[in-house]
């Protein structure tokens, strides 16, 4: 509460710097206040369950709580808002109810830096400020890799690898805004690397009963890549019958999959660089977002990417919420006259 009363004595404003992620969003405020929350939205499916449930809404865990009484909606899909009625609903209400919980109303006007995939179309950019309109006043849209590095101090040489559940979205850094040419989004992150762990288990035990949240549930608890491979139990059902599996072999299988696809990209985005400062941004390449989280990545992608010579690649202390922060640095740290008003 104290450091709220102080930002009111100072500014009348508040400043926000907001993460709206495929799978989880979190937000950070100037009041010191920051909240991550699953990016899922639920509707009651009938009034039976609006009856259940008490309303006509309801946001991330309880959500997925109540899922088989809800239509559930993931309105980020790729990190941006999906261009139709219901996703669009569902982004704003989500994005509303996300900046509630920095409490704005106690504040005379909100500017938001919003953070998005290296490469969105003009409608996915217009979809995103469709979202905030009548919550902020102001917005500044940039990518996560740039806020990132700009929080973290690491915006003179770097390049910066944000694995997402949607997108990994990797750029180079050198000091000013990157341009589209500096910038490259694969398709290749947790949602994809989630699919095929699950195509591994399906075949390896057959008639195994899992959805995708179970399986990212496991892929989080337990993801590697390099050395032995390791034991990893868990519980699944096969035409209804509990079982208890190891899978510590395919997660590394799933994991190092992902690899080559995101070493690759790194190479491009390295080759593309002024030759004089390549190897000074091959010394400093960067991960982050939840895929970072993966035990050994850095070490496996030092190997990796090793024949364009030395590297040295290390990973974010705070992935989930670097992004967030690093738009809020940004937020307070901007003229007005970088932002666009959207009353």
């Amino acid at each position: 509460m104290s450091a709220r009363r102080t930002v009111n004595k100072m500014s009348d404003r508040l400043y926000v710097g907001i993460d709206l992620g495929t799978y989880q969003s979190t937000i950070a405020s100037s009041a010191g206040i920051s909240h991550t929350i699953e990016t899922v939205v639920g509707r009651p499916k009938d009034p039976v369950a609006r009856n259940f449930l008490g309303r006509d809404v309801l946001f991330g865990n309880d959500a997925l709580k109540n899922k088989l009484a809800c239509n559930l909606y993931r309105p980020m899909a790729a990190g941006v808002a999906q261009d139709d009625e219901a996703n669009l609903a569902a982004a704003k209400a989500f994005v509303s109810h996300l900046l509630e919980t920095v409490d704005p109303e106690e504040f005379d006007e909100v500017f938001g830096v919003i953070c998005s995939p290296s490469h969105v179309s003009f409608t996915d950019k217009s979809n995103l400020v469709a979202t905030l309109r009548g919550q902020v006043n102001a917005i500044m849209v940039v990518t996560e890799p740039f806020a990132t590095a700009y929080g973290i101090g690491e915006i003179a040489s770097s390049i910066v690898v944000d694995i997402g559940a949607g997108t990994t979205d990797i750029a180079r850094i050198y000091g000013t805004f990157p341009t589209d040419e500096d910038q490259v989004t694969i398709q290749e992150a947790g949602d994809w690397l989630d699919n095929e762990l699950m195509i591994l288990i399906q075949k390896k035990f057959t008639g195994a009963q899992i959805t995708k949240d179970m399986v990212r549930k496991w892929k989080e608890e337990v993801s590697y890549v390099g050395g032995e491979v390791r034991e990893a139990t868990v519980e699944l059902s096969v035409e209804g019958k509990k079982q208890v599996v190891d899978i510590g072999d395919l997660v590394s299988q799933a994991c190092e999959m992902i690899i080559p696809k995101i070493g690759n990209a790194i190479k491009r985005i390295v080759a593309g660089a002024d030759p004089e400062y390549q190897p000074v941004l091959r010394n400093n390449i960067i991960l982050s977002g939840g895929g970072s989280l993966i035990d050994g990545i850095a070490a496996r992608m030092t190997e990796e990417i090793s024949d364009i010579g030395d590297v040295t690649v290390w990973c974010v202390e705070d992935p989930i919420n670097a992004v967030a922060n690093g738009a809020l640095q940004l937020a307070g740290e901007m003229p007005d006259d970088m932002y666009t008003a959207i009353n």
